[in-house]
């Protein structure tokens, strides 16, 4: 196949981010193994490559962890951080955890699950739009890691946020590896395990802190402190972020295969495979690295040890020569595994959660809303080098959809003309933060003429001021005081049931922000 561009490949390139399949195709077909000479190092792209990547553990090793900046930075974190290490280290904790985060007890889970998905998605019925992040993807994983960690749920939004500021860049650069290091220290965890300590109950902390552990060393012995504190800093983050990329991944895929959409609809047992199509068409994390420990070789080239090897999951499950027609969406495609997941010794120990929790979210989502369109004028791909999905992904339903020439030619301003609602209710509010979407509520009702309303989030409650509406426009107050206090000011545009504007949040800037009303 004659390529008339030279071949490139980034991690870090936002027009590649927005869709990578068409270079991942040209690596499998020209460049097999592939070398950046700008950020130094190789790639794979193959399935059969990323496979033997995945597997051959004394040649691809972990023990600089699985994300080329850290890799790069030669990072060397604790042994706790089992993820990022090699055996006999990451065998002795794993084995730990396995006895933890066993399949049986998380599909024990779903009507926990279920019950979450409920209560994020019945507020929305008869709304004309809905967020697959804000209501569903950032909501319902974050409730069932803080169910299993024993997290009060007034505190599960702020350490949910705090675990994204390490995984979001600025679009364009690297992630910042110091507040990787950093955080694995599991500082915004050790009020819960100290509580823990001294009043245990039936949740995965408990169990970590009253568990017998076999370390690398072959001595039985309780679990560190510092060692529960990295293994809860990991489950929060990995608990979060995949499965609520495959959530974002969902809406944005059915939304383009509607006729497969209403599929699962008429047959819902079709779920469970559509989920893993979508692992193996959209895989959250679409690239694993690894730092190469010996000299070895691919397509006839060698790779030195001590380079830093991309293995390109999401090019590797497109691969054709593993699954035909691999670019194409088909739930019904025969049963082939795929690396979604991973392989291996590091495959996701918490797999088994994730397509339960994927599985629950689109049962619950189609049971409520069987159409959608996405709003790809406000959706938005978040900024990082690690996972790879939406930031926000609104979309319409019902009457709320427009006619097809306004989905693409109209300007958001266009809107305006839509007839007035009133204000007075119950609003979720969507900040689009440096670190990711931040979540609020709030309520407003009109007293003896007046605007008033309180607006919680981050822990806390506090009465809005100053809150203005007239001519469409509304504007408030809220003076925050977790995780600091900060007046934070709000301008948008009510249009239906939807305001968007801009908030400014004392020294950190200003940022968009959206708000759906509850109905």
């Amino acid at each position: 196949m004659p390529f008339s561009e030279p071949i490139y490949w980034d991690p870090y390139s936002p027009e590649i981010l927005k869709n990578p399949y068409p270079a991942f195709k040209r690596l499998r077909e020209a460049a097999p193994l592939y070398y950046n000479e700008e950020h130094d190092f190789y790639a794979v792209s193959r399935y059969a490559d990323v496979e033997r990547g995945l597997k051959e553990r004394d040649t691809f090793s972990s023990v600089h962890g699985a994300i080329l900046e850290m890799i790069k930075a030669q990072v060397q974190m604790p042994d706790s951080a089992f993820i990022m290490q090699d055996p006999p280290v990451h065998t002795a904790y794993r084995a730990m955890l396995q006895r933890v985060i066993t399949p049986r007890r998380m599909n024990g889970l779903e009507a926990q699950i279920r019950a979450f998905c409920a209560r994020s998605l019945d507020p929305l019925v008869g709304s004309d739009r809905f967020d697959f992040i804000a209501n569903l993807g950032a909501e319902m994983p974050m409730r069932v890691i803080g169910m299993l960690l024993g997290i009060p749920e007034e505190d599960q939004i702020a350490l949910r946020e705090q675990t994204n500021t390490v995984l979001r860049t600025e679009a364009g650069k690297p992630m910042d590896v110091s507040l990787s290091e950093a955080n694995m220290g599991g500082e915004a965890f050790e009020d819960y395990i100290d509580w823990r300590t001294t009043h245990p109950s039936d949740d995965m902390m408990t169990e970590l802190l009253t568990s017998d552990f076999k370390d690398p060393g072959g001595n039985i012995r309780k679990l560190r402190r510092d060692e529960i504190l990295s293994i809860v800093t990991m489950i929060a983050g990995a608990g979060n972020e995949t499965t609520g990329r495959l959530i974002g991944w969902t809406g944005k895929v059915l939304a383009e295969h509607p006729d497969q959409r209403r599929e699962l609809v008429k047959n819902p047992a079709l779920i469970p495979q559509a989920i893993e199509e979508l692992l193996r068409f959209e895989p959250p994390g679409p690239a694993i690295a690894r730092y190469v420990a010996r000299d070895v070789e691919f397509h006839g080239h060698t790779v030195p040890a001590g380079s830093a090897m991309m293995l390109l999951v999401g090019s590797a499950n497109r691969d054709d020569r593993r699954f035909v027609d691999g670019d194409s969406f088909n739930i019904h495609r025969e049963s082939r595994p795929h690396l979604g997941f991973g392989h291996g010794i590091h495959v996701c120990i918490g797999s088994a959660l994730a397509r339960l929790e994927g599985r629950v979210a689109l049962e619950e989502v189609l049971k409520r809303f069987p159409e959608w369109e996405v709003d790809y004028q406000h959706a938005e791909l978040a900024s990082t080098s690690t996972v790879r999905g939406w930031e926000s992904l609104p979309v319409f339903v019902g009457s709320g959809r427009p006619a097809a020439a306004a989905r693409v030619t109209a300007p958001p301003a266009a809107a305006a003309a839509a007839a007035p609602v009133s204000v007075e209710g119950t609003w979720n509010v969507v900040i689009k933060g440096p670190t990711g979407a931040m979540l609020a509520t709030l309520m407003l009702e009109w007293v003896d003429g007046v605007l008033r309303g309180t607006q919680s989030g981050q822990g806390s409650t506090s009465p809005i001021t100053e809150a203005r509406f007239e001519n469409g426009n509304i504007s408030w107050v809220n003076h925050t005081t977790k995780p600091m206090k900060m007046k934070v000011e709000f301008k948008g545009a009510v249009t239906g049931n939807t305001i968007s504007g801009k908030v400014k949040a004392g020294f950190a800037g200003s940022f968009a922000f959206t708000a759906v009303k509850q109905l």
